[in-house]
């Protein structure tokens, strides 16, 4: 036997011991998985020896399809034609659900298990300063602990300059096209661009003339709520990292059966503490699952329903959802066409990875 047996379809969640060693099944016939008990002697497949370098909880691949073992990379996504979907308990389960309404009428607001929400943009609380206005969408009030959500719309006044010390920003160009000035170096950006501003650095935004403004996403780790406005722009750009902007292109789009994401940002491209991905989803509603992550996503097409635990709350263009490490959830997309997203999570990962 040289092709190993797919044990389970997720990843088991272990907890290791810095130092200690390990062997990790590769054959999948072990009753004891993700671990070896043996079960190889009948194949040619040898476990994977290892030693922990940290301690703490983590995922090890069961499906023995990953890339990366004994690390899951969410190689069991792409184990059948069409990602996993809710079953018919699942659905008949929560059937009863009610729709969590927002906190302000239909914007604001609307709380679900574990401390997870969606929110609809109250424009009245935007505040402005230059040619941004701007107002934070996910905070630490919020109860996130390591990443912040702001929404901006830049007009074609004088460019305010914005600066968050202290804290690597992945922005998102919800729409409109212009350019952002990073520490003293311009970039062009247009609709759907990801742009990486590094820790102590500033950037100012403008949009091409006679444009509509220009509506971005700004995702800060570690978080802050405010931002710091600066009188002019420093010269500080980190030459160490030259590329700043990320333009989403079809060829590099990564599949999980149905599904596809394509990485934007991440440790890669300078942000060594988070990723930035989009997403897009056909019309389904996934089986309810959690990840390692803590995790911030804007909806940008298409809508549905977020459910968790005892809850749902409606999802449409526009809306951010709010997800905790290790939250139960699905996603579901109500349109025909299909749902685009964009999330940007912490740690740095594949956005494929899930239990």
């Amino acid at each position: 036997m040289t092709e190993p047996v797919i044990a389970a379809r997720k990843p088991r969640l272990v907890t290791l011991e810095e130092g200690k060693n390990y062997y990790w099944c590769r054959c999948g016939r072990s009753a004891r998985q993700p671990f070896c008990d043996g079960s190889h002697k009948v194949t040619t497949l040898q476990p994977l020896a290892f030693t922990a370098i940290s301690s703490g909880e983590f995922l090890l691949c069961a499906c023995k399809h990953t890339r990366r073992p004994p690390w899951c990379d969410g190689s069991h996504n792409n184990l059948s034609d069409s990602y996993e979907e809710a079953s018919a308990e699942e659905i008949q389960s929560t059937a009863h659900f009610s729709i969590t309404p927002r906190d302000n009428a239909v914007v604001g607001k609307a709380t679900l298990d574990g401390g997870c929400f969606v929110r609809t943009l109250d424009r009245g609380r935007l505040e402005r300063r230059g040619n941004i206005a701007w107002t934070s969408m996910i905070h630490a009030d919020d109860g996130a602990r390591c990443l912040s959500l702001s929404y901006l719309e830049a007009d074609h006044g004088t460019p305010a300059i914005v600066s968050f010390p202290g804290s690597s920003a992945a922005l998102f160009v919800l729409s409109g096209s212009g350019s952002i000035t990073i520490s003293g170096r311009r970039f062009p950006v247009r609709a759907e661009d990801g742009v990486y501003v590094a820790a102590d650095e500033a950037f100012s935004i403008q949009p091409d003339a006679g444009s509509l403004p220009m509506r971005v996403t700004v995702t800060l780790c570690p978080q802050r709520m405010q931002p710091e406005w600066q009188d002019s722009m420093p010269v500080t750009f980190n030459e160490s990292v030259p590329q700043r902007v990320f333009s989403v292109d079809p060829a590099n789009r990564e599949p999980m059966a149905d599904r596809f994401y394509q990485v934007l940002i991440d440790d890669r491209t300078g942000a060594a503490d988070m990723t930035q991905f989009l997403g897009e989803l056909p019309r389904s509603r996934a089986a309810s699952h959690r990840h390692m992550y803590e995790e911030t996503i804007t909806i940008l097409s298409g809508s549905g329903c977020l459910w968790t635990e005892s809850g749902r709350a409606e999802v449409q263009p526009g809306d951010v959802i709010f997800l905790p490490r290790r939250q139960l959830h699905s996603l579901e997309c109500t349109s025909d066409e299909g749902m685009r997203l964009v999330g940007v999570f912490f740690p740095a990962g594949s956005p494929a990875v899930n239990y």
